[in-house]
């Protein structure tokens, strides 16, 4: 079998593949043109491997559409959610902007020689070093999370001699949005700590705090939708709502800047959560009984949403320059991870059914993030990924001595000690969140092209673990 395979509909639910991943002439499965088995045996497991043809159509595809729809638009790459430089030298080499977060990031990418005038400076408690760079760089603008942080990059503005563009980060009210979907105060509440508050008059005083400040320039606002599928509930038609009502919201507060302070708002800044084409598995907060796989809204509904929220609520003299910072969309489905089966175990507990354990040389650890939030992780065998026989329940495990559950109560053909499972939709916030957790080296980075493979990132060895390490002499 090697058509390209667009979706396996197990349990009756549709569950996308990426383009670039298909059933090979000898059945097994291939990425980016790569065999999975080759390159296991070649490079060893775990291993993550990225698709450079899927990240790269994942951005042209979210570009376009949205370009398509309203020309002044432009889209950063948020790198918190995959840091590997040669991720970030890609996106950048297809027009992305990039969106970093706090001193460290602002390092990593001066290092790659990425021109200031393409890098914004985002997060909340900046640093006086970070705001420093920032200034003596003439980054592409600064968001401004709170008045303190104002009143520090005005000083440090004037210290170096420069002026920076800035766009002030807020919180919304929610007021319309909450009536749609309620759910969505959980997501909004784990943003408490970024930007200021409409609602208390803060973020006003931050706006006025910029604008008086002659170091400082501002450009505009910024809000960042939170992904639903993390912490509410999910469906498409929700999805699009929140960057719709959040636009529509952002607007109403540009448009009361212009009256109050006489400025126009040259930037509207809508930060990420932006997930298009395809379909997601999601476990609503509380209800793991009803986990389910929900299409994504394409980009182009998207657009609609987010653009014509502006078009239609917007005042300013002219539309503005529209922004966003996206990460996951970019990402997450052109990682995979490739791990080896090293133990299989048919266990009863506490009386109940036979349960088996499927254990791999990879752990939860490797993506702690997606873990706690309980994004889908799914498995398949890579010499067979659709095997006709019986394919009962198993939870995959690593070996790592914490709760290390990769994926519950999965359907996963009988597999034996060195058998190669391939993990799917691996990028977003898993490798950046790895951790070394019983002293487990983190894995190497590959990245696939047209059946080319490169190493993007090197195996980590149990001398990195411990580098930092001092030992007590005898």
């Amino acid at each position: 079998m090697s058509a390209t395979l667009d979706h396996d509909r197990r349990e009756g639910a549709e569950r996308s593949w990426p383009a670039a991943l298909r059933v090979g002439p000898t059945g097994a499965l291939e990425f980016d043109g790569v065999d999975l088995g080759t390159l296991a045996q070649e490079r060893g497991t775990p291993l993550w491997a990225i698709s450079q043809s899927t990240l790269e159509h994942n951005f042209d595809e979210l570009l376009q559409a949205f370009r398509s729809r309203y020309e002044r638009c432009e889209i950063a790459f948020s790198m918190k959610a995959h840091n590997t430089l040669a991720v970030i030298q890609l996106l950048h080499a297809r027009e992305a902007k990039l969106d970093c977060s706090a001193e460290y990031e602002l390092d990593v990418v001066r290092g790659l020689g990425i021109p200031a005038a393409d890098i914004i400076l985002n997060g909340c408690g900046k640093s006086d070093r970070a705001l420093s760079a920032a200034a003596e760089l003439g980054v592409r603008e600064v968001n401004v999370d709170s008045l303190a942080e104002a009143r520090r990059l005005d000083a440090l503005a004037r210290e170096a001699g420069t002026t920076v563009n800035c766009t002030v980060r807020i919180q919304l009210e929610y007021e319309r949005l909450l009536q749609l979907d309620a759910s969505y105060l959980n997501a909004a509440n784990a943003a408490d700590k970024f930007g200021s508050d409409v609602a208390s008059g803060e973020a006003m005083r931050v706006v006025r705090a910029v604008v008086e400040s002659p170091n400082l320039t501002f450009r505009g606002l910024h809000h960042h939708v939170v992904f639903p599928g993390y912490l509410a509930d999910y469906s498409t038609d929700l999805a699009l709502a929140h960057h719709r009502e959040s636009a529509a919201e952002l607007c109403g507060f540009a448009n009361a800047v212009r009256a109050e302070l006489g400025v126009e708002v040259e930037r509207l800044n809508l930060g990420g959560g932006i997930r298009a084409s395809g379909s997601i598995n999601v476990v609503p907060p509380g209800r793991p009984q009803d986990a389910a796989w929900h299409e994504l809204p394409s980009a182009a509904s998207f657009a609609d949403a987010v653009f014509g929220a502006i078009e239609a609520n917007f005042e300013g003299a002219a539309l503005p320059l529209v922004q966003f910072e996206s990460g996951g969309h970019m990402i997450w489905d052109a990682v995979i991870l490739l791990a080896a089966v090293s133990e299989v175990k048919e266990a009863v507990r506490r009386g109940g059914p036979p349960k088996r354990f499927v254990y791999i040389d990879a752990s939860a650890m490797m993506f702690v993030i997606r873990s706690m939030l309980k994004m889908a992780h799914p498995a398949f065998v890579v010499d067979r990924p659709f095997d006709e026989a019986a394919t009962p329940r198993a939870e995959l495990v690593g070996q790592t001595c914490l709760t290390d559950t990769i994926a519950e109560n999965i359907e996963l053909p009988a597999v034996d000690v060195g058998d190669l499972v391939c993990l799917l939709h691996q990028g977003a916030y898993c490798e950046t969140t790895s951790t070394q957790v019983n002293s487990f080296p983190r894995p190497e980075v590959v990245l696939l092209s047209h059946g080319s493979t490169r190493v993007v990132k090197r195996r980590e060895r149990l001398e990195d673990v411990h580098a930092r390490d001092i030992p007590l002499q005898a």
